[in-house]
């Protein structure tokens, strides 16, 4: 994954996009023994979109503030502002 980014300047995810950087952040989370926030980033098959949201949502908030966690705060923002793309 490309961690470069920035959520001042986010790229155009579509649903499936998104899905698969939520993959990667789950991934990540797993990798670093963060079972919560990887418990929140575990999509079920055939999530909905409102579904998605909350659980990026919740991730977003059990990791703002926390400087130890700034490199996945960056990339859940980044997915936050592309949900009105899941469509």
């Amino acid at each position: 994954m490309d961690w470069s980014e920035t959520a001042r300047f986010p790229s155009k995810l579509d649903r499936n996009a998104i899905i698969a950087r939520v993959g990667e952040l789950h991934g990540w989370a797993r990798s670093q023994d963060l079972a919560e926030l990887a418990r929140l980033l575990a999509l079920p098959a055939g999530a909905s979109s409102a579904d998605i949201g909350s659980r990026v949502l919740s991730a977003l908030a059990l990791v703002t503030g926390k400087p130890e966690y700034a490199v996945i705060t960056k990339q859940l923002e980044i997915v936050t502002l592309n949900l009105k793309n899941l469509k």
